[in-house]
């Protein structure tokens, strides 16, 4: 059995274990659930219990979509350089959601003992930090990585970019961390988070399109 088989196997084993999860509770959840919380991880909005399939729904919809990429990719030969890179990310991605689905689970059944930045902040910033520890290792391709114009059109660039933002995710994961497990910060967590966020998207692209110019220059 070749990787990507195994790797579809556990997907929808995870996918299963989420789905059994939620039938399981959700009969005890109240009709009505928090469905959305402020930036101090306070529940904002509520909605019907029905929406934590949509959500399930999403786990799987993105995974099948992920696993779509191989195949329609322009440039899918490159996967076979990084598959199992490419495979531990559908698991993680999987992993990730079925943990968000068990958060919302928990927070309906106790919408007021639990702070929703205490669950979320952590578990996305981990999820950076195992994208930058993976992130060096992605090869070139059209659908699975940094897609800037200048890192599709360059091998070279492409490379030097994902080395560059793989570090730089993981201290901003670390970051977004840290900010999870302080309670009380007020106005300060949306600005941190900003700039957190805008840091690991901008600076790839603008060290990309440098690079880029620098080796046109040469040449």
């Amino acid at each position: 059995m070749n990787n990507n088989k195994k790797t579809n196997i556990i997907v929808i084993v995870i996918s299963i274990i989420a789905l059994v999860i939620l039938m399981a509770f959700y009969p005890s959840l109240p009709d009505i659930i928090p469905v959305h919380w402020n930036m101090e991880g306070q529940v904002d909005g509520t909605g019907s219990k029905s929406t934590l399939f949509f959500l399930w729904g999403i786990l799987v919809a993105s995974n099948i979509i992920i696993g779509f990429a191989e195949k329609i990719d322009p440039k899918k030969e490159s996967y076979k350089r990084f598959t199992k890179v490419f495979n531990i990310f559908r698991v993680i991605f999987a992993m990730f959601m079925t943990g968000v689905l068990i958060t919302n689970i928990l927070l309906a059944i106790y919408p007021n003992k639990f702070n929703m930045n205490n669950f979320m902040l952590p578990a996305i910033g981990v999820l950076f930090i195992l994208m930058g520890n993976y992130a060096p290792k992605i090869k070139h391709n059209y659908t699975f990585g940094i897609k800037t114009p200048w890192t599709l059109a360059d091998e070279t660039v492409w490379n030097k970019t994902h080395r560059m933002a793989g570090p730089l995710w993981i201290v901003c994961g670390l970051l977004i961390v840290s900010l999870g497990l302080i309670n009380n910060l007020g106005k300060i967590l949306l600005p941190a988070l900003i700039i957190d966020f805008v840091v690991m998207i901008f600076a790839p692209m603008i060290y990309s399109f440098i690079l880029f110019k620098k080796q046109k220059r040469s040449e």
